[in-house]
């Protein structure tokens, strides 16, 4: 009987400690899930998109971006330059800054209201959360951005809670803003999105023209600093020159019905799309397709990207309607959880099934959460209009259901990767919205 108090005394302790340090409790959860992983993994994961950034960093290096192609932009082969192009270095920054993530995310519930207990036992899941782990082990740009992400709604939510639209706030949002399209483009609607919900909730009062210039000066100088430069490269003003083959992608079901000036290029399409010579999702056809298009065309890859594109808005404007159905499934798509690794490759092969079950039931979970977010969206539009009142998480789900209608009709393919980076601020999201139904029938009830 002895023992059993002991253990239950030991317990509490722990517990009242983790409840006393919930920071702490985070930090060190983290770490350990992140060391245990690296153990076991004994692997940097490299993709497609790892090479691109790797080029790029090395044009930086050498100060030379004369005839660079336009694919990438610099704001993650930054990070790869400053850690000596060590992928060791890489991998151990970017599980810093996830494990930071996590506590910007805890400090974001106990601004938004959480309750500490709540907002612990959150963060603790997401701290165990193994995919947010793999993608922190590959050379990819969802780590970084993720942060970025959660660390400008951290500051914002902040600025609206106190009012508080100073100048050190407006600069910091918009910095930050600006190396998040620096490092994906895709991102150039951030910084408008959030300042018009900020000026919807709090008027002009707080925000002055100056500042809304400066707000979106810097994002705005980035992303056209950018595509001037890929301007002078290429030819083509664009913050990408994957822009044409993105676009393509979204017409891979029905890449034969396009008009006889682009036939060449739908009938390659076609072929590669019927005949499925690669094991890659029939979303990525068109780059299994690339080479014969180059071959055919006698184009570069950003000529022939703008032929893509040109092809691209021809055989949607002769099928709206399959182009809209595509979008619906792209948009699905978003939803949907990803899981970077290669369980092949692990260092100590019997930990591969385990952490295939563990992924396998922590995405169960988060993906119930997501279904339950996209459920929740018109009903935060109905209570915000009804009582007059801009939510927390009503700003979110306007900002990640912007990210989803735009990524949509842009391209088909990854579509879950750029629902990665809202991931926290969709559980945050769902976790008000539990609070505020228990607030609701406490009241009720009482």
């Amino acid at each position: 009987m002895t023992k059993i108090n002991k253990r239950l005394n030991q317990k509490n302790r722990i517990g009242n400690w983790i409840h006393d340090n919930p920071v702490k409790a985070i930090v060190i959860v983290a770490i350990l899930v992140r060391l245990i992983v690296a153990v076991l993994y004994q692997h940097i994961t490299w993709y497609p998109d790892s090479g691109d950034y790797l080029h790029l960093a090395n044009r930086l290096f050498d100060l030379d971006l004369s005839g660079y192609e336009g694919q990438r932009s610099p704001g993650y082969p930054l990070l790869i330059l400053l850690t000596g192009f060590s992928d060791v270095l890489l991998v151990v920054i970017q599980s810093l800054i996830g494990v930071y993530t996590l506590v910007v995310a805890y400090r974001t519930m106990l601004l938004l209201r959480v309750n500490r207990k709540m907002s612990l036992v959150t963060c603790l899941f997401l701290a165990c959360y193994l995919p947010i782990v793999f993608f922190e082990l590959a050379v990819l740009t969802e780590t970084v951005t993720l942060f970025i992400i959660s660390l400008i709604f951290y500051l914002y939510f902040r600025a609206i809670q106190r009012n508080d639209w100073c100048w050190k706030n407006i600069v910091s949002l918009s910095l930050l803003c600006g190396f998040l399209i620096l490092i994906k483009p895709f991102y150039i609607f951030f910084p408008f999105v959030l300042l018009f919900l900020a000026l919807m909730k709090k008027g002009l009062k707080g925000i002055t023209w100056s500042k809304t210039i400066l707000f979106l000066c810097i994002p705005l100088s980035v992303f056209l600093g950018w595509s001037y430069v890929n301007k002078v490269n290429t030819n083509y003003f664009v913050s990408s020159t994957f822009y044409g083959f993105n676009l393509a992608q979204n017409c891979v079901s029905f890449a034969e019905r396009t008009t006889p000036e682009y036939e060449d290029i739908g009938n390659i399409y076609v072929k590669y799309r019927d005949d499925r010579i690669s094991d890659k999702e029939i979303a990525m056809t068109i780059w299994d397709a690339q080479t014969e298009l180059e071959v055919k065309t006698g184009l570069s890859f950003p000529d022939l990207s703008n032929k893509l594109y040109n092809y691209s808005i021809a055989t949607i404007k002769e099928n709206p309607f399959l182009y809209l159905k595509q979008v619906i499934i792209s948009w699905s798509d978003f939803w949907k959880t990803s899981l970077y690794w290669e369980p092949q490759s692990f260092g100590v092969s019997e930990a591969s099934n385990v952490f295939l079950y563990i992924c396998y039931l922590e995405r169960i979970v988060l993906q119930l959460i997501k279904i339950l977010f996209v459920i929740l969206i018109p009903v935060n539009i109905y209570f915000s209009i009804r009582k007059r009142h801009l939510t927390s998480q009503l700003i979110i789900s306007l900002v990640v259901l912007t990210a989803s209608l735009l990524q949509a009709f842009a391209t088909y393919g990854t579509n879950s990767r750029y629902s990665f980076p809202f991931e926290i601020l969709i559980v945050i999201s769902v976790v008000l919205n539990y609070q505020q139904y228990l607030t609701y029938k406490k009241k009720k009830t009482a």
